[in-house]
């Protein structure tokens, strides 16, 4: 990811309103049917942000880790968990460029974070998440898709991969201006993963504005 991006995430993490507090439910119900909260299973939040879902598994007893390129995400979810008297392991680092070793985790949870990444970033980051997962590990991976309403807005750098420029400011896309966000489809998330075992593809969608504004979402499931 270029500087720049990470420039953007840094400013963002700064701000409280971009810390949210409450994991997702998602992630939740998977933590649970997923995994054993034994203290012994690792899972790696790839791209924690501000530390909702390392904080979420260490207070399950998961061995839980996080990544992210921003410091000041990694540092306040330290924060986080020191309040709490909880622990994780926690590093600076990029979903390309996994800094454990391979057949490493039990599980990873990559929620809302390679959406924000080039084509090529993309590939990299799913060889890594293949790389780093144990035989039969499994992983929770959630991407927009081209049905969502920030699809086309912007300038498009790449297919389906634009520029975000949002000029209405109530929108919460406006305060994602200036990345880059790709939009998935199917057939590509099949050809992506396709050297997991597994891998089911589901969608979630919420709307808003009664109907006229849609997020819509992957929800990728994988065991390698």
């Amino acid at each position: 990811m270029n500087v720049s991006m990470k420039l953007l995430w840094e400013n963002l993490h700064k701000q409280s309103r971009f810390r949210p507090k409450y994991p997702s439910e998602l992630v939740v119900q998977y933590i649970f049917r997923n995994f054993t909260r034994d203290g012994k299973t690792r899972v790696l939040d790839l791209g924690c942000g501000a530390g909702r879902h390392v904080f979420f598994m260490a207070s399950e007893n998961i061995d839980t880790y996080g990544i992210d390129i921003s410091a000041d995400g990694i540092e306040h979810t330290e924060q986080l968990l020191k309040a709490k008297g909880l622990e994780a392991n926690l590093k600076v680092a990029s979903a390309g460029k996994i800094p454990y070793d391979s057949d490493f985790f039990d599980g990873i949870v990559c929620y809302g974070v390679l959406y924000y990444c080039k084509i090529d970033e993309i590939k990299n980051a799913v060889k890594e998440i293949y790389r780093v997962l144990k035989p039969n590990g499994k992983a929770l991976i959630l991407v927009r898709s081209t049905g969502d309403y920030r699809f086309g807005k912007g300038k498009e750098i790449e297919k389906n991969t634009f520029l975000i420029e949002e000029k209405d400011q109530s929108k919460s896309s406006f305060n994602e201006n200036g990345m880059v966000m790709h939009f998935f489809n199917q057939d590509e998330i099949e050809e992506y993963f396709r050297d997991f075992s597994k891998i089911e593809i589901n969608k979630t969608i919420e709307t808003h504005d009664h109907g006229l504004i849609k997020d819509e979402n992957f929800i990728i499931t994988l065991i390698k």
